[in-house]
């Protein structure tokens, strides 16, 4: 029997489901409501294509020498349109004006996320802003190897697990490829963010509505608060109501192997790496543009990434950085995010049909209760929010 990766070490990347050719390679839910994998023994031929395509079980090489050239970016059309400065859209873009396929994460209609492909810009609307939750990859990486040996350009954006797992997968390098790994804190299970979706709707009081979005940070400013889309309008949510995001920013709801995620460390593991470009202008040279609307932090990895980021200069704003400066406010670009203390219990409170969202933040204490925290939340709810931060980040640079 083939050996894969431990359940405290598996990424849920998918890569082992994939290379399976017998479909021996069964995914599971966990108690946790993270999905799994399985060797099913009747079907196993023990081809080894599993063990080989897992980067937990055969690490791969790392790309670049680990000092990375970092970059400010916005894409100029599409800032206002993303969670923070559009670089995403930027390398999208160029790849879908080459005829060549774009894979990310987009919701399907009941809100379940799974890596898509998008061929025209009009698609690539799904597929922006952050979403905090695992995707399901299903048979995303089987398809990019079809059109890659078809000619096809493909661009894949993911959390560095998702990365490496394509990699592995592939098992060599592809011109026509170019991957973005994303400066990831962890990730909770679809499982736990359906049953909050659920308690949210309950909260409400009108259980009989329809969410047709959740939007974990909206786009029509940096750093804003969580929102739900209904069918008749769109709802900003603070305190309690955006519970999950309390969960999420305490490290409280993620991933097992989250915790030592092999991947949140230099070099990484995508030609190029996308963040927010948290405190720009702080902690290094002035910057001397509104960042309210949202900065793009990109770190070129591979002489592929920067020939990607070459090609983006007529429609974007690029500004090199260093950076020391980059990774200031990113913490997660070197080192994985520290597991709550009751992590255990808070996952297992969403997941408790009678636990109301007040009565977990009741026993966990999640919400921000801060001063800062509170000057948040009424600025965002008066409208001053973006005053607010200007002053905060002219303080900081004094």
């Amino acid at each position: 029997m083939p050996r894969l990766a431990s359940y405290n070490d598996c990424t849920g990347c998918m890569a082992c489901y994939n290379a399976c050719p017998k479909q021996a390679v069964e995914i599971s839910d966990s108690p946790d409501g993270f999905l799994y994998p399985a060797v099913n023994a009747d079907k196993c031929v023990d081809c080894g294509a599993c063990e080989r395509a897992c980067p937990i079980v055969s690490p791969l090489s790392p790309l670049g020498n680990g000092h990375p050239q970092a970059y400010a970016v916005w894409h100029k059309k599409d800032r206002c349109f993303s969670s923070s400065g559009g670089a995403f859209s930027a390398f999208a873009r160029k790849v879908i004006e080459k005829d060549g396929v774009v894979f990310g994460a987009a919701f399907d209609e009941d809100l379940h996320l799974r890596h898509t492909e998008v061929w025209d810009v009009e698609g690539l609307a799904a597929l922006r802003g952050s979403k905090y939750v695992q995707s399901e990859i299903g048979e995303t990486f089987r398809k990019i190897k079809k059109y890659l040996q078809e000619g096809r350009e493909v661009f894949f954006c993911g959390t560095p697990c998702q990365v490496a797992g394509l990699r592995g997968y592939l098992g060599k390098s592809y011109d026509n490829l170019l991957t973005a790994d994303l400066a990831c804190h962890g990730v909770p299970s679809d499982g736990i963010f359906q049953k909050y979706l659920k308690k949210l709707k309950n909260r409400l009081g009108k259980a009989e509505f329809l969410i047709k979005n959740y939007e974990f940070r909206r786009r029509d400013g940096w750093g804003k608060t969580p929102s739900i889309s209904t069918t008749s309008n769109c709802r900003p949510l603070y305190g309690v109501d955006a519970l999950y995001m309390e969960a999420f920013d305490k490290s409280a709801i993620f991933r097992e192997s989250c915790y030592h995620c092999p991947f949140a460390r230099l070099p990484r593991v995508g030609d190029v790496t996308l963040a927010d470009f948290w405190g720009i202008g702080r902690h290094g040279k002035k910057f001397k543009h509104n960042v309210m609307k949202g900065v793009s932090l990109v770190l070129v990895n591979t002489e592929r990434g920067y020939h990607a980021l070459s090609t983006l200069v007529d429609d974007t704003f690029i500004e090199e950085r260093t950076l020391e400066e980059a990774l200031v406010e990113n913490h997660n670009l070197t080192a994985p995010s520290k597991c709550h203390p009751r992590r255990n219990e808070i996952i297992r409170a969403f997941l408790d049909e009678r636990m109301r969202l007040e009565d977990i933040d009741d026993k966990f204490h999640l919400v921000d209760r801060s001063l800062k925290g509170k000057v948040k939340m009424w600025s965002l709810k008066i409208g001053l929010f973006e005053k607010v931060k200007m002053c905060y980040n002219w303080y900081k640079t004094l």
